[in-house]
């Protein structure tokens, strides 16, 4: 090995070495996080690049701390797929009393979403331990130098010991001259007490109404159906109530065009949540007039009848029955379900399955599937574009859609879920 060579070999490795101490020192990571900040009044002494812990788990690092007017802002990082939920208390918190410091996150609740990313909390208030001990003494010394003023803190203990001693007393004579009452209080519970055991001896033997209910069998057995009846009838009730608020309801629009053929075409439907992850859509698929003229070749079914039973269930969503007037089934499927990019959706669907026949002049003789994928603008507008007929024509068109909730309609369908139960009820009586 040459000199030229061994002088390359130690400038490659002073290069590795120098690359990785900046890795280090730098704080650089090869995973993702997502920023959070919290607002102090007074952070305690928390340092810089300390840990952040939920419920006593580190979940993250803190960027930077900084004053922003009356406030000390805590700038962190929290790694992607951990879930904050709103209601979490931020607060600063030690390993020990001289331990170092970490940014303590007790969790929320589920129930209330989670903290989205960016997001500005409120922390609770520490006060540092050196505050705690100056107020701490300031209260010790305060309590000796009272004890060694004027001696008023020690009078005042004495004559607070001297009218218990008395009060003591009092007591004593109280019970000694009440003892002939008291022995009179416990003959008339005697009495009491043994017309207590013939009331129970006559209800045993069936005397009297509250006899009759313990020792008739043929009332108990009333009793007993009436009682029951009482409760089925709360039972159904309460389900009827619940389902007149938990039954949900949308209007959807879509519009779609094709670019080849160059129609512009309309979907209109209404999807029914009868209860959470279970629905039914009924609408209508390519709405266009007969009259209109079409630029290019269509081969779609127009004015054609959409209704499907659905099942949402995570990510995924699930669906079956008539689509564009002929049988089928799909799915939609949210790859980013849970996270911040939670906004595309993929779908795929496939009916027709045993198409044979002829369309303007074209034999179509393989299933139809279709595929596309969505994007989200918020929970009412979205875009996207489909591929449809994959086997046969690989027509794409774009679409843009919106969806409302009508919260009459669904107080509706739950006055009609509450007949249907009552007219069930009846017939069942019957």
């Amino acid at each position: 090995m040459n000199g030229e060579m061994k002088v390359g070999l130690f400038v490659l490795a002073g290069a590795v070495l120098f690359g990785a101490a900046l890795f280090l020192l730098g704080d650089y990571s090869f995973q993702s996080y997502y920023p959070v900040k919290a607002e102090f009044t007074d952070v305690a002494g928390l340092p810089d690049k300390a840990l952040v812990k939920l419920a006593g788990v580190e979940v993250g690092k803190i960027k930077r701390i900084y004053l922003k007017r009356d406030k000390v802002v805590v700038e962190m990082a929290i790694l992607d797929g951990t879930r904050i939920y709103r209601g979490a208390r931020f607060s600063v918190g030690a390993t020990s009393v001289i331990g170092s410091k970490f940014l303590q996150i007790d969790q929320g609740n589920p129930a209330l979403g989670a903290i989205e990313p960016g997001a500005t909390v409120t922390g609770e208030e520490t006060v540092p331990l050196e505050k705690a001990v100056a107020k701490a003494l300031d209260s010790i010394q305060g309590l000796a130098k009272d004890i060694r003023g004027d001696g008023s803190t020690a009078k005042n203990l004495q004559e607070i010991l001297d009218n218990l001693r008395g009060i003591t007393a009092n007591i004593n004579e109280m019970v000694a001259n009440g003892q002939p009452h008291a022995e009179k209080v416990m003959e008339r519970l005697d009495s009491i007490t043994a017309k207590l055991d013939s009331l129970v001896t006559k209800i045993d033997r069936g005397d009297g109404v509250a006899g009759a209910l313990v020792s008739d069998q043929k009332m108990k057995e009333n009793v007993t159906a009436a009682v029951t009846n009482l409760k089925d009838a709360s039972a159904s009730i309460k389900d009827v109530l619940g389902r007149i608020n938990g039954f949900r309801t949308y209007w959807r629009w879509d519009y779609n065009y094709e670019p080849l053929s160059g129609a512009a075409k309309n979907n209109f439907g209404l999807r029914i949540y009868p209860r959470e992850g279970r629905y039914y859509y009924l609408g209508a698929n390519n709405i266009i007039s007969t009259k209109d003229k079409i630029a290019g070749v269509d081969y779609e079914k127009n004015n054609a009848v959409d209704a499907q039973l659905g099942w949402e269930v995570g990510a995924f969503d699930m669906y079956a029955g008539i689509l564009r007037g002929t049988g089928g089934a799909g799915v939609r499927w949210r790859p980013f379900f849970n996270s911040k990019w939670d906004k595309f959706t993929l779908l795929a669907e496939g009916s027709e399955f045993d198409r044979n026949r002829v369309i303007k002049g074209r034999r179509f003789d393989d299933p139809r599937f279709d595929a596309g994928v969505m994007y989200s603008f918020n929970k009412y507008v979205s875009a996207g574009m489909r591929l449809n007929d994959m086997l046969e024509t690989k027509m794409v068109d774009y679409s843009a859609s919106v969806a409302f909730e009508d919260k009459d309609i669904s107080y509706l369908f739950g006055l009609i879920s509450f007949g249907s139960a009552g007219a069930k009820g009846r017939s069942s009586s019957n």
